[in-house]
């Protein structure tokens, strides 16, 4: 494969990551499930098992909270591009969220709440690159919002 080619997936792939968090935090909820193929594979850390397909994964995004503010900021955005329909991928989200926002009022919650890791599989579709599989689990969460014990 030619160096512009494994370029132009990387690319790709990335702004699918990008886009992950853009649309989620502005709760752009149609866009946000058609960052995955129409069998794509969702895992959020707070859900017991995967969220199967395109429509499942917009009747979960329609059930997100609407009444806190959320931003994530994406980083470390690895990808490994396998051949010219599939790749794989790796990135970090930090977390910030006021979960009583106000208009006007900047929120004072400036520790971020916590720090996933994503894990993805990406497929070329006829719509372009799309999550096949996207998983993450929740590294560190701020204590009033963990289970863990404190110490």
């Amino acid at each position: 494969m030619e160096d512009l080619q494994r370029l132009v997936i990387e690319h790709g792939c990335q702004k699918l990551m990008a886009r992950y968090c853009l649309h989620l935090d502005h709760l752009e909820l149609d866009q946000f499930a058609g960052l995955w193929a129409p069998d794509g594979i969702y895992k959020p850390a707070a859900a017991s098992e995967p969220i199967v397909g395109r429509t499942a994964i917009l009747e979960w995004a329609h059930a997100y909270p609407k009444h806190r503010l959320g931003r994530h900021l994406s980083a470390n955005e690895v990808v490994e591009v396998i051949d010219r329909e599939h790749a794989t991928g790796t990135s970090y989200a930090v977390v910030f969220r006021e979960p009583d926002p106000r208009p006007g009022v900047l929120s004072a919650r400036v520790t971020p709440r916590s720090v996933a890791e994503y894990t993805d599989e990406f497929r070329l579709t006829p719509e372009g690159w799309r999550f096949a599989s996207r998983v993450y689990r929740i590294n560190f969460l701020q204590a009033e919002e963990s289970n863990r014990p404190a110490g």
